[in-house]
């Protein structure tokens, strides 16, 4: 199989997209797919013999709209150049580049949405413009990236309901691969070996929730809440939100400690060293929103348990009551749930052990397999996924990165 990935995030960019490019393109290539990834340069030399497959830079960084048209000519001059088995638009900025092409591509085209997105095109420009140009017309094969985001695609958008489907997101082998927990991390920040210690990986932006998360660890009873050292990883996000959750925590009765952005060689060493993983995203009235939740099962690939909130797609990325809490973005609901998993040894390593076993089957070829039709021989998605999902899984047809955000 020839597959074509255009995406207008990849590394160094590190955020979701970039992510999900990166990751699925090697997948791909691991299930003997022949793979090209066109790819921004961001300005600079980029090192791409990393990569076993091909990657090919155009000029620019983070789209904006001014770069539509050289994205046009340059995925019509990709297209008629080469055949293609597969042209996927790993992301909306190479939706109508794609679909303008079309005449010449003979082989599967395929978008993928990734949830906030959907919300940011519906002025009536993009609208529009995404109408003109037939993005979602015969031919054009959709991926969603949760059963939320394929929900939230399918009100926004007139398509077949056949012609989009649900695929969960993977996690990188890089998770299972830590160092076995030997307690330096824990060493390093003064903490004793029997308190116990939760870890949140995000940005520290309003729609994480590290609001809600705080909130609900000060109205614990003290007893609990004095066993708890809560570690925050992620660099600011929006300064006047940070500048009030910093003073917050100053001014909090709980062991809190900001930490910054880290390398995920850290985290991962963070996370082999804690006993449970807290991320209470709350509803954003900006339109952003969680289409996945990545963080939960890089967590869980390190044996960790989550306290979540049901919001998005989060709900993809944990298997309720099995691999952690999911509870509603409220602050009495996000603190019973941490008194649960902290005062329950029990429950909290049978949690972990579910946790590592799920995140197994959540691999980045069983994700790119499903995308591209690539034979892959792994273990299906377990019982609970299928059981719980609203929405039928149709199957289609036949290194230490700074974390910048999460």
């Amino acid at each position: 199989m020839k597959l074509l990935l255009l995406t207008s995030e990849f590394s160094p960019a590190n955020g979701g997209i970039g992510t999900y490019a990166r990751e699925i393109a090697t997948a791909a290539w691991e299930l003997a797919a022949d793979v090209t990834v066109i790819a921004p340069d961001y300005g600079k030399d980029n090192d791409d013999s990393v990569y076993p497959f091909q990657v090919s830079r155009f000029r620019g960084g983070l789209h904006s709209m001014r770069d539509l048209p050289a994205k046009i000519r340059l995925t019509h001059s990709l297209t008629a150049k080469h055949h293609y088995d597969v042209v996927h638009a790993a992301d909306w900025p190479f939706f109508i580049p794609v679909a303008m092409a079309r005449r010449q591509i003979n082989g599967r085209i395929l978008m993928t949405v990734h949830g906030t997105e959907i919300n940011e095109t519906q002025t009536p420009l993009k609208r529009l413009a995404i109408r003109g140009a037939g993005v979602f017309g015969p031919r054009m094969e959709v991926a969603a990236n949760s059963r939320f985001t394929r929900n939230l695609f399918c009100e926004r958008f007139p398509i077949e309901p056949e012609n989009i489907t649900s695929i969960p997101l993977g996690v990188s082998d890089f998770w299972f691969d830590g160092p076995p927990a030997h307690m330096s991390s824990r060493w390093k920040y003064g903490l004793e070996p029997d308190r116990i210690v939760m870890v949140t990986v995000a940005r520290i932006t309003r729609r994480k929730g590290h609001h809600l998360t705080l909130a609900a660890l000060e109205m614990l009873p003290e007893e609990i809440r004095q066993s708890v050292s809560w570690l925050v990883v992620g660099p600011p996000g929006e300064r006047d939100y940070y500048e009030e959750f910093r003073d917050m925590v100053e001014r909090s009765p709980c062991d809190v400690r900001l930490l910054g952005a880290f390398p995920d060689e850290n985290i991962r060493e963070l996370y082999s060293n804690a006993d449970v993983f807290c991320l209470t995203g709350v509803p954003d009235a900006s339109g952003r929103v969680e289409g996945f939740g990545l963080v939960y099962l890089e967590a869980a690939a390190c044996g960790l348990p989550s306290v979540a909130t049901a919001i998005g797609g989060v709900a993809d990325a944990i298997i309720t009551e099995r691999t952690g809490v999911l509870v509603d973005p409220n602050v009495a609901s996000v603190s019973s749930a941490i008194a649960r998993i902290v005062t329950n040894d029990d429950l909290r390593k049978r949690m972990a052990n579910d946790a590592h076993s799920h995140a197994r089957t959540m691999s980045w070829r069983r994700c790119a397999s499903r995308t591209y039709g690539l034979p892959h021989t792994a273990s299906p998605l377990p019982a609970e996924d299928l059981l719980n999902s609203a929405i039928p899984l149709r199957v289609a047809p036949q290194t230490a990165l700074l974390r910048t955000s999460g």
